[in-house]
């Protein structure tokens, strides 16, 4: 599995880090709103003298200052709400964006949406782009596993929802999909189908979705390994076409006995399919293909795409009700809301008919594919 490379910022000599709301929440033991209410005179008749005391005591100690700007900012009403995602390109994002615009819609609310083409630092414009323009709450696509990008939404006292991923932070409320259950449903089918060499090609370590995902495979084929199932993985740079032929393509050159794969999407489970056309290896006859996310026209793929269902406006309504909540004031702390995923049964599987493909070298035809033609989409 690749490392993934934690990078530092440099702090000049004689400055230090600035103090946040999290870290006196932390000193103090309590969620972050309780010090909101604490260090705010016109709310800190809502919790206990002691609560009080505890609260200004850690954060003298810290010496946290409260970020007056964006408070004043949060007091306005503007009947808006943001949303963030990677790609509005990426076919899983725009079910659940309609359903969260049809539900902020119900409530007369208008919904503003931003790309941040998997990029840190347009991830931080965004969220301080919006806070300046005063929407009331925010939802978000695009968080990392403890992204640190949380610390400004918690700070300006916005109320955020994560969705699609879990940022793992005990300050934001999640909806996601059971992902590792979603990858134990789609080797459980493949065992039953009589495969035992399976592969799994999945997507970044540093996000949910990769993680949970690569996760519930492993843990899948460790309790089926007293059948002789035997699991490979290989990891894309991200959830693209591209990075699944890369993916396929080293996959297949690495393990030769490989009968069946499961794609931590179906965007990697395309990319496989392409690869496989091009060095005339039969789908599903001799390797199978299940994929993730069930997007649009996975139907109508050849062979058609064996895969798991997200049910993505169920989630984009969720994150919409929980975002509801928080702005009228209705605690939701550490809410995580995990749906259900389903498997659908299309053409890309097959009963295993033996044990590994016999490859022949590339052709002439065959385009070797460069990592770095990846495109920047992850889920």
């Amino acid at each position: 599995m690749p490392k993934k490379i934690k990078q530092t910022a440099s702090i000049p000599r004689g400055r230090s880090v600035r103090k946040t709301i999290i870290d006196v929440a932390k000193c103090a033991g309590v969620h972050w709103s309780t010090v909101s209410r604490g260090l705010n005179p016109e709310k800190r008749h809502l919790i206990s003298p002691e609560m009080i005391e505890r609260v200004e005591a850690c954060a003298k100690k810290l010496g946290y200052r409260a970020n007056a700007m964006a408070s004043a900012l949060r007091t306005q009403k503007s009947r808006t709400i943001g949303v963030i995602v990677s790609n509005l390109g990426d076919p899983v994002h725009p079910p659940i964006v309609r359903a969260i615009e049809d539900r902020f819609a119900e409530i007369g609310y208008v919904t503003i949406v931003g790309n941040t083409d998997n990029h840190p630092l347009r991830q931080a414009a965004l969220i301080d782009r919006f806070i300046q323009q005063g929407v009331e709450g925010l939802i978000v696509a695009t968080f990392e596993r403890n992204d640190p990008g949380i610390a400004a939404c918690v700070e300006a006292n916005i109320p955020t929802v994560s969705v699609f991923r879990d940022p793992e932070n005990e300050f934001i409320p999640s909806v996601r999909v059971d992902d590792a259950k979603a990858m134990e449903l789609a080797v459980h089918y493949l065992f039953d189908q009589g495969h035992r060499r399976i592969a799994h090609i999945g997507g970044p370590q540093n996000v949910s979705t990769g993680y949970h995902r690569y996760r519930g495979f492993r843990r899948a084929c460790k309790s089926l390994s007293q059948s002789g199932v035997a699991p490979e993985a290989v990891f894309g740079a991200a959830f693209t076409v591209e990075e699944g032929q890369f993916s396929c393509q080293r996959l297949l050159e690495e393990h030769r006995d490989i009968t069946a794969i499961v794609a931590g999407n179906d965007m990697l489970a395309v990319g496989c399919l392409r690869h496989l056309r091009d060095r005339n290896i039969a789908c599903p006859a001799e390797i199978s293909l299940v994929g993730m996310n069930d997007m649009l026209f996975m139907d109508a793929t050849a062979p058609a795409l064996t895969t798991i269902h997200t049910p993505t406006a169920e989630l984009g309504t969720q994150a919409s009700n929980l975002l509801i909540s928080l702005i009228k004031g209705t605690p939701v702390p550490n809410e995580r809301i995990v749906l259900k995923p389903t498997l659908v049964i299309r053409a890309s599987v097959a009963a295993a008919q033996r044990e590994g493909v016999k490859l022949s070298a590339p052709s002439d035809r065959v385009e070797r594919i460069p990592r770095s033609r990846a495109a920047k989409i992850v889920q």
